[in-house]
């Protein structure tokens, strides 16, 4: 018991011994040096001048703008769509559930967690929309043919939206990232999206040549 007792003595002087050499100030060896480092912002302008006039910050600039040019005037196209051989029609229920409940400024609930809500019920939106290929002479016929900004959207899954906003005098729009395309179902175009309530009706229609519906 002494000799385990004795141990553990010699064992805590022997690292308050070792914590003691490691706190010890050494003084000082050798001359000291400040530690110098470029500014990281002096570095960046020094590389932008070097880019300027090796005529690349120009060449980067001239890059950027036909890259936003090109996205602009002929965005990403659709994939996976084709043209429609046959004619179909089909209903397409914009009714959702409720994961949550809904509560107003108040705090008061009024639709709870389940509820199934269909927003045509909420909204006046009337307007037909036609998904088409503007690179298909047909479909911008067929587009073109019935209808106006008024009561009709132009949205293309391929083309050129400002090229034919120029050559017909009328808005095109584009589908970025196939949000209509998938919400409605569609795999072929043209494709004519309209109200008919409580649903929205989706019909794919094939064309013969200048646009005409095919019989």
């Amino acid at each position: 018991m002494i000799a385990h007792r004795l141990f553990h003595t010699v064992l805590l002087c022997s690292l308050a011994a070792a914590g003691q050499g490691v706190a010890k100030d050494l003084g000082t060896h050798g001359p000291l040096f400040e530690v110098a480092e470029p500014s990281l912002l002096d570095t960046i302008k020094a590389r932008l001048k070097d880019m300027e006039a090796a005529g690349e910050l120009d060449a980067m600039r001239q890059e950027m703008q036909d890259t936003t040019r090109a996205y602009v005037s002929r965005p990403r196209p659709v994939q996976g769509l084709g043209k429609a051989e046959d004619y179909a029609i089909w209903e397409v229920d914009m009714s959702i559930t409720l994961t949550e409940d809904l509560a107003d400024h108040q705090g008061q609930i009024f639709a709870h967690a389940g509820t199934v809500v269909n927003p045509m019920a909420y909204s006046r939106f009337n307007k037909r929309i036609v998904l088409l290929d503007g690179d298909d002479p047909d479909q911008v016929s067929f587009a073109l043919s019935d209808g106006d900004e008024l009561d009709t959207l132009l949205v293309l899954v391929n083309g050129d939206p400002l090229g034919l906003m120029r050559e017909h005098g009328r808005r095109f729009y584009f589908d970025q990232d196939a949000v209509l395309v998938k919400r409605f179902g569609v795999q072929n175009v043209p494709a004519v999206v309209q109200r008919a309530d409580p649903f929205m009706q989706v019909e794919e229609i094939a064309l013969g040549k200048g646009g005409e519906i095919a019989q």
